[in-house]
């Protein structure tokens, strides 16, 4: 009887924050495509708290690490330009 408490428990612990998610989710793009007007920073940080439950968040970038990649941008190479035909003879 204790396991299948522990399951029902594991299995309610997984659904719900993944169901909110669902929820938090199809709101928002609702909001964003005009056909609601909601809060979408409320939306939003219900989504945020969400993945944490999961353990997902936003990596946080150094700032030796941002600025050094900023420094250090690669550069485009221009393109040899083709030669211009002339324009063609008119009779």
């Amino acid at each position: 009887m204790k396991k299948h408490h522990d399951n029902l428990r594991q299995l309610i612990t997984t659904v719900v924050p993944a169901g909110v998610l669902t929820w938090a989710l199809a709101v928002l793009t609702i909001s964003y495509m005009g056909f609601a007007k909601v809060d979408a920073a409320f939306i939003s940080s219900l989504v945020t708290s969400v993945l944490a439950v999961y353990g997902v968040s936003r990596k946080e970038e150094d700032k030796k690490e941002r600025t050094a990649r900023t420094r250090s941008a690669p550069t485009i190479p221009k393109s040899p330009r083709a030669p211009k035909s002339p324009p063609p003879a008119t009779p």
